[in-house]
């Protein structure tokens, strides 16, 4: 019996499969399957017609097919699109702004509302919309015809999820640092948000009453859309200045899915003014909404019209690309790289370069440092202001400012101590510019009137191998065995550069305390091999790099580099220097005293 139902169920397997098999092939010769034949610029749709005697299609006209999805203007491509003269997209490349804009008048400025946690969308935003990759070469000045800012807030909605333990947060607490240093395209307000369109009146607030009054500038009209939103910022103002019957009448000009729910709006600037001066007629009894749809809602309802409101479409992202027109100029709620990107090209958006080329920047000074917060959290509160006493110092002396933190963070996958990033982020900036002025971030400026160019000319002239160019400076303070590394001036040289390799080779120093890189580039500095083009101001503690031990009034940088954290005596000092204080003493442990023997 058992052996009569095997042959019955090997039987019944075999049947399957020779009914799967007949069935495939029909599908397999089937034309509907088969596109080969179609020409090209046909759709299988416009090329196929139904056989006569199927289902009484033959002849009969009376029934009415489904309708085929709508065909869009132009299917999606990957190729990077701008628009040309008839708002189509074309192909060109991004062109960096060469001819700088010397007045204090701006076409527009772009105000982008944005949570803390959302430093993976202000890194698109930047290099999507103003043509911003990194911060090897910053902007260190208006002189473009936008200008743009983050206002970014805080979130109360994380502390609630379970998910984001204690580590996740400090890990992106970290992050904003580093991007606070590394960026200066920022307003931070410590607000708890629940929802997105809550703070877009005090953006709006902040950008016309605080910010436009305090750089001294002039705007034509304010942008304003959230981190999440892609915009083609042309296609935005094209559209404002075609909008018919404006006249007088300032503009308010919004795009979104709702009128309730806009993902970008376009204001003149006096209409922003009339609106945040009747920001409490306008939000009363309109409580639940943000401040640019109460303002929609109000000026709509007006018999005369002061603004002219006018709303247009701006879809909600759903997933399906080919449903969005290229004539699109925002699309809201976009929260993947993968959509991103594509999105951006589809939209037709090309970079507005908010500031010009500097055809000297290869002539000048970049003061360099790390923006990289260690775990122990030491410096968290420091390093802002660190790196701003080096900021104001850098553009005192029409110098850059470059901070890093990813040369640092990568050291954890190569088995090195962090520190070897500064070597890293060195060899990464060097090109850039003709001299580095590397300090670490407990080292600040105490002289802000001292030039660096000082300290290279003197280096130069107290050079006794005048055969040989000076392309690395730094000093060995009183009491040490080596160089401090903590305040160096690298020049931009096939030398230097050739220098840093054989530094990075010092593979003994990788994780040798105490000194690591240190360490490494006192080795190379001494081999007779590199000696040359380097020039030690040795037992020098009032040059260039000053322990707060030795400081004395007009000491350039004071150094505070103890066996604890700094962030203490760096914090001091800075204030002592903001209000003019001396700074002689700040971070000098004091000497105990040994108590008198007992009588």
């Amino acid at each position: 019996m058992p052996i009569r139902r095997t042959y019955w169920a090997i039987g019944l397997v075999c049947f399957m499969l020779l009914v799967f098999s007949h069935r495939r092939s029909n599908y397999t010769n089937d034309d509907a399957g088969d596109i080969s034949h179609i020409p090209a610029g046909r759709t299988q749709q416009q090329q196929q017609k139904p056989p006569p005697g199927r289902g009484g299609e033959s002849g009969d006209t009376s029934k009415k097919h489904p309708p085929a999805p709508p065909v869009l203007e132009k299917s999606y491509t990957r190729d990077p699109a701008v628009l040309d003269n008839n708002n189509n997209p074309t192909t060109q490349s991004f062109q960096p702004l060469t001819i700088p804009n010397a007045s204090n008048q701006y076409d527009s400025l772009i105000i982008i509302p944005t949570s803390w946690m959302q430093l993976q969308n202000r890194v698109w935003v930047r290099e999507t919309l103003f043509g911003i990759k990194n911060n090897l070469e910053p902007c260190a000045r208006y002189n473009g015809h936008i200008i743009y800012k983050f206002y970014i807030y805080g979130q109360s909605t994380w502390d609630k999820q379970g998910i984001y333990t204690a580590q996740y947060m400090q890990a992106q607490v970290r992050n904003l640092h580093g991007e606070f240093m590394e960026f200066d395209d920022w307003h931070f307000t410590n607000r708890t948000v629940v929802s997105r369109h809550a703070i877009w009146g005090d953006a709006l607030d902040w950008a016309v009453n605080t910010f436009v009054p305090q750089e001294k500038v002039k705007v034509d009209k304010v942008i304003i859309f959230d981190s999440t939103s892609i915009v083609n910022i042309q296609k935005l103002e094209s559209i404002a200045k075609q909008t018919p019957g404006v006249g007088t009448a300032g503009l308010l000009h919004t795009w979104g899915e709702t009128p309730t729910t806009p993902y970008a709006a376009l204001i003149s600037f006096p209409a922003a003014q009339q609106i945040l001066k009747s920001r409490a007629i306008i939000e009363e009894n309109r409580m639940f909404m943000d401040l640019i749809t109460a303002a929609t809602l109000y000026y709509n309802s007006q018999l005369v019209e002061t603004i002219k409101v006018v709303q247009g479409e701006g879809p909600l992202w759903q997933g399906d690309i080919n449903q969005i027109k290229t004539t699109t100029a925002v699309v809201g709620m976009v929260h993947q790289l993968e959509d991103w990107i594509p999105l951006s090209q589809r939209l037709a958006v090309q970079p507005i370069s908010p500031c010009a080329v500097d055809p000297n920047r290869q002539k000048s000074i970049a003061v360099l440092t790390s923006s990289y917060i260690y775990a122990d959290m030491c410096m968290a509160e420091a390093a802002l202001p660190s790196a701003d006493n080096k900021r104001i110092y850098a553009e005192k002396h029409g110098y850059y400012f470059v901070a890093r933190a990813a040369e640092f963070a990568q050291e954890e996958y190569r088995h090195r101590q962090r520190v070897w990033g500064k070597i890293g982020a060195i060899q990464k900036v060097l090109p850039h510019y003709e001299w580095i002025l590397w300090m670490d971030m407990d080292a600040i400026v105490a002289n802000l009137d001292r030039d660096a160019r000082d300290i290279i000319r003197q280096a130069e002239q107290l050079n006794e191998n005048k055969a040989n160019e000076v392309s690395v400076i730094v000093a060995r303070p009183l009491k040490d065995n080596m160089l401090n590394a903590g305040v160096m001036l690298i020049k931009n040289t096939d030398w230097s550069r050739r220098f840093l390799m054989e530094v990075q080779r010092r593979k003994i120093w990788y994780n040798r305390k105490p000194s690591y890189e240190q360490g490494a580039i006192w080795d190379v500095m001494r081999d007779p091999l590199w000696s040359s083009g380097v020039y030690l101001f040795d037992r020098d503690v009032h040059t260039m790099n000053t322990f707060p031990s030795f400081y004395e009034q007009g000491d350039f940088i004071v150094h505070f580099a103890p066996a604890g954290c700094p962030s203490v005596p760096v914090l001091q000092a800075l204030r002592n220097i903001q209000s003019g204080d001396s700074i002689v003493g700040v971070g000098v442990e004091e000497k105990k005293v040994a108590a008198p023997p007992k009588a």
